[in-house]
């Protein structure tokens, strides 16, 4: 019974790894997948959580602190007896406990200010990931592709390559027959293993597209990695936007501009905190102290009884309040030295904020060049492969009937077929670049 159940399990465990293996990865789970295991993601991530616990710090600084200590002391020869405040000349142990607390009343509102900080950090943070994640989406978007394309590519070459063999058994016939001369037969059997050829390197570029794309996944790698071959529909024309359009939607909703100017304002609150070390600081302190020495007693001195630690220490309470002041006159220009720095800082956050736009338009007006340049080759090599097929067709029955040498039917027959490749490449690199232009326009890219 028990050999039985193992078996059972071993099956099931044996159907679920095939099942697992035979996985069709859609466009959407590899994107889940990268965005989940991405190392920059959740380092970024990591680090917004740091931000969090330094907001949540700044805002304990305006809470008071507290804080108590216990000593305990062994005296020799003369001393001051901390019970007393006298000198004595014996040996004899004593013990402190002291409860203290202190608030900051004022500090030139940088406790404030701090904490505002803070937050920017906190949301210049999330911005961050989200950055981190639309670069992601960017990379997994051009690594879904190519594995598309590459798909495209071996399914051509496959069929050039059954054209090939049916076009082998075509003229072995004819040569039979003595229509045609021996040597047609070895030319297009040479064709057969050129394109075979392309085959083995088309599938070998499908595969080292599928690694690259596992890899982005942060998956390992297996050779049963397949994913969904979405319907892609025929890439249209149409320009909406202008790039200047384009540009400025993408200011109102990509993150890293959102980040940027975050920080500039951050920038700025950190001179207003640096400033704030030339004000006055006003803090609130106070603090319950009590002792016990073995040598003290209670009594008259003609008649000293025992002085129980218990009593001792709660009759010696004692308790203060106090406020200090501490006025800046001085520092040796270090607060000075801190605000300049923070200007200077300030200034050059500002240019990576302008940078940040820079970059963002020129990459924007790069895409939109491109695009139309895709298209423009799209549209162009779909004319190159309706030319190419109708050549191609016609010298295909002649070369049937012997009118056409086999060189003159491969020339048109590679022709052809170097036209499907070009059509399938500008195809796909005319999607991707109108994925891109949407991406920054704010929406989802879907596959």
């Amino acid at each position: 019974m028990v050999k039985r159940f193992c078996s059972i399990v071993l099956v099931f465990l044996s159907v679920q790894a095939v099942i697992a293996q035979k996985r069709v990865w859609t466009f959407q789970q590899c994107l889940d997948t990268a965005i989940q295991r991405n190392i920059s993601v959740n380092q970024t991530r990591l680090t917004n959580e740091i931000n969090k616990v330094n907001l949540k710090q700044s805002k304990a600084n305006r809470i008071p602190s507290l804080s108590a200590s216990a000593n305990e002391g062994f005296n020799f020869g003369r001393s001051i007896d901390p019970t007393t405040n006298q000198y004595v000349e014996e040996n004899y142990n004593s013990t402190n406990f002291s409860v203290n607390g202190n608030l900051n009343l004022f500090n030139g509102f940088q406790n404030t200010r701090t904490i505002l900080q803070n937050k920017m950090n906190i949301e210049a943070g999330m911005s961050d990931i989200e950055k981190a994640k639309n670069d992601v989406i960017l990379n997994i978007t051009t690594g879904y592709l190519q594995v598309l394309l590459y798909y495209e590519i071996l399914a051509a070459a496959d069929t050039q390559a059954i054209a090939d063999i049916e076009q082998v058994n075509r003229t072995q016939k004819m040569v039979n027959a003595g229509k045609v001369p021996e040597l047609n037969l070895y030319q297009i059997q040479s064709q057969l293993a050129t394109d075979n050829l392309a085959v083995v390197n088309a599938q070998s570029n499908l595969d080292l597209s599928k690694v690259t794309l596992m890899q982005l996944m942060e998956v390992p790698i297996i050779d049963s990695f397949e994913v969904v071959k979405p319907d892609l529909s025929e890439p249209s024309g149409a320009l909406l936007l202008s790039n200047a359009e384009i540009y400025k939607k993408a200011l109102a909703i990509m993150p890293e501009v959102n980040s940027a100017s975050i920080r500039s304002n951050n920038a700025l609150q950190a001179i207003k905190i640096y400033e704030g070390a030339r004000w006055p600081r006003l803090n609130l302190n106070g603090g319950i102290n009590t002792n016990y020495a073995s040598r003290s007693t209670k009594g008259t001195f003609l008649n000293p009884q025992s002085y129980p630690f218990q009593e001792q220490v709660w009759d010696n309470i004692s308790q203060s309040i106090g406020l200090s002041l501490a006025i800046p006159i001085y520092s040796n220009r270090q607060i000075k030295s801190n605000i300049d720095i923070a200007k200077i800082n300030a200034m050059n956050i500002q240019l990576n904020e302008q940078n940040t736009k820079n970059v963002l338009r020129k990459t924007i007006e790069q895409a939109y060049t491109d695009l139309k340049n895709s298209l423009k080759k799209y549209e162009a090599t779909k004319e190159q492969l309706a030319t190419a097929e109708i050549s191609y067709r016609t010298i295909e029955k002649k070369y049937d009937v012997g009118m056409v040498t086999a060189i003159d039917f491969l020339v048109e027959k590679n022709n052809f077929a170097q036209a499907q490749s070009n059509v399938i490449q500008s195809k796909y690199n005319y999607i991707f670049k109108s994925k891109v232009l949407d991406f920054y326009q704010g929406n989802t890219i879907k596959l």
